[in-house]
Formats: C-alpha cells, structure tokens, sequence
C-alpha cells in the first residue's frame, strides 16, 4: 500500500473514532460514597450513646438518604473496643476516625478550654445563639484539628452519692469521695478527700468502705450497679453532662455545604428531642433510685444555695488556672 493511501486510511479511521465518541460517550465515572466513620468514647450501649448518638446517627443517615441518596452514610464504628478511649481524640485529629462523641474532660490535657462546657448553664441551642459554639469550633481547630459541631445531651447533672448520712453541707468535709478532673477544684473547697480510682473498681471502693462516696453523672450509676453500695443520692445536681460532638477538620471542610447542612440540621433536630424529654428524665431517675432503695436528701435553701455557688465558682476558678485566654469569655457568654 502506498504512503498516501495509508495516509488517508489513518484520517477516515480517525473521522470514525471521533464519530463514535461522540454518538456514544463513556460512561460518567459515578461519584464515590462519602463514608463518616463515628466513634464514641463508650460502648453502644451507653446511656448517651445509645439514647442520644446513636439516635442522631440514624436521623442524620435517614435525612441524608432522603436528599442524597447513596451519596454518603455515618457508619459507627464502636466505642472502646474499636479504639481506646483515651486515644480516641488523638485518633480524631490524625483523620483515622471522622466523627468524635464524647466528653471534654478526656482531652482536657490538650484543649483545657473546652471542658468549660461543664460549666454552661444555657442549653445547647443558648450556647449556639450566644456564640459559644463558635469559640468552642475555634479552640478545638486550633488544638484538635476538629470542628465543633455543637453540644449533644447537656442538660443532665452530675450528683453526689454517699455510703453514709449526709444532710449538710458541712457534713461533706473530711469524706473520701471518688472524683475526677471534673470536679476536683469543688471537691478541694468542700474540704473532702478525692481518691482517684477508675470506674471499673468504683463498685469494689463503695463496698469495702475505701471511699465514702462519688460524684458521677445522674442517669448512669445505676448500669454499673453503683445503687447498690451507695445508699444516698445528696444535695442537688450541678453542673452538666456535656458532650461534645466534633468532626475531623479536614473531613468537615471537605464536605459539600449543602451536606454539612443536613448534619447541623440533623443536630439541631436531636438536641430539641433531647431536651423535651430531658427534665422528665431526671424526675424519672430520682424515682427509679429511691425505688432500688436509695434515699434522696435535699438540703436547706441557703445550704443549697451556698453548695452551687461554691461548685461554679471553684470550677471557673479552676478553668482559668489551666487557660486563661478563651474562659474568661466563656464564662460571660456561660452564666446567667
């Protein structure tokens, strides 16, 4: 074959290629599923877990489906036993989880400004109004590579549980009480002994008489059994249970609008649920310990009074001895 006629047989073969592509063009290269891998700080069957994260992982998967279908999913991936606990805020800030529920107080040591949460008396919506939320969105950027998405179940109280009698607050002098970071500060001004132990070897103190109480959030003494040994629910709830639902930054900030918006929405929705049911719940609890046997004491008016004031006071105090650039503001926004 001569140069020119394969010359002529390469453009017609060509002119054919460029026919077909365009009648026939390939097939668009569908889309990749957005997956969220969420991670909680305990097991699914956890009090906030079960009746506040999951719920909201199903709401927001159910509402993304409906606008997005196939498009992305929030998978739980476990509590502890996926990662560790206390890891898991590493974990989150590495990108090897996506979606962190929990509680400040586990990642206190890096963002020490955040467990001001505790401290909040506005509900979560409040904070949000206020411009908490955005300070909190900044602290955790800033030190956890994380964006604060808002506050999910905070209105429940942590209370004090006693093995003996206590009626006053002068009583509560001398007692060994188990505490955390979370309430070490008013613990010190109330002039009790806080023993540190974990909560797995809680049950075990109460009973031999190791310590005298502990301090631990109202609706979750009953599943480890704690009713039991502890024999009196003291004085009234203070602060707030405060847990903190965030996402990995750079996932957050890759995420279409129109999706992140649907995860706030979601949010917004759950919170409003949470909070109608919120103060039937607590009643409910107080009823449900007495009924297992526990005996519920109230203080006197000016012992109560003296008892929350002093719990604020040592807990602002204690926040701006370990941070002092973003508490003070937090503060202000924070109290009534």
């Amino acid at each position: 074959m001569s140069k020119k006629r394969i010359f002529y047989v390469i453009i017609a073969f060509a002119g054919f290629l460029a026919l077909n592509v365009s009648l026939f063009p390939a097939p668009s290269v569908e889309a990749a599923k957005i997956t969220i891998k969420a991670i909680s700080a305990w097991g699914k069957n956890h009090s906030g877990v079960a009746n506040d994260y999951r719920p909201y992982i199903k709401r927001a998967n159910e509402m993304l489906q409906k606008k997005y279908p196939g498009e992305v999913e929030i998978k739980y991936i476990g509590g502890p036993e996926a990662i560790p606990t206390m890891d898991q805020p590493e974990a989150l800030r590495r990108g090897q989880v996506d979606m962190y529920y929990g509680t400040a107080a586990y990642y206190a040591g890096i963002a020490p400004a955040a467990n001001t949460t505790k401290l909040s008396q506005l509900t979560s919506q409040a904070e949000k109004d206020v411009g908490a939320d955005a300070i909190y969105d900044e602290i955790h950027r800033k030190l956890l590579n994380a964006a604060y998405l808002g506050a999910l179940g905070s209105q429940v109280p942590f209370q004090l549980y006693t093995i003996k009698k206590v009626t006053t607050v002068d009583q509560i002098k001398g007692l060994r009480i188990r505490s955390s970071a979370m309430y070490l500060d008013f613990l010190k001004e109330l002039g009790a002994n806080p023993v540190v132990t974990k909560p797995g070897d809680i049950y075990q103190s109460l009973e031999r008489g190791v310590v005298d109480g502990m301090m631990w959030p109202l609706h979750s003494i009953r599943p480890w059994g704690w009713h039991e040994v502890a024999k009196y629910v003291v004085g009234p709830g203070f602060y707030k249970v405060s847990h903190p639902l965030l996402m990995n930054a750079n996932k957050w900030d890759a995420l279409p609008k129109d999706i992140q918006a649907v995860l706030l929405e979601a949010l917004r929705l759950e919170v409003i649920a949470i909070d109608a049911r919120t103060v039937e719940d607590i009643n409910n609890e107080y009823k449900l310990l007495q009924k297992a046997g526990m005996q519920v004491i109230k203080f006197s008016p000016a012992d109560e009074k003296k008892y929350l004031d002093m719990a604020y006071a040592e807990g602002w105090k204690g926040q701006l001895k370990m941070e002092s650039t973003y508490t003070p503001k937090l503060r202000k926004l924070l109290t009534q």
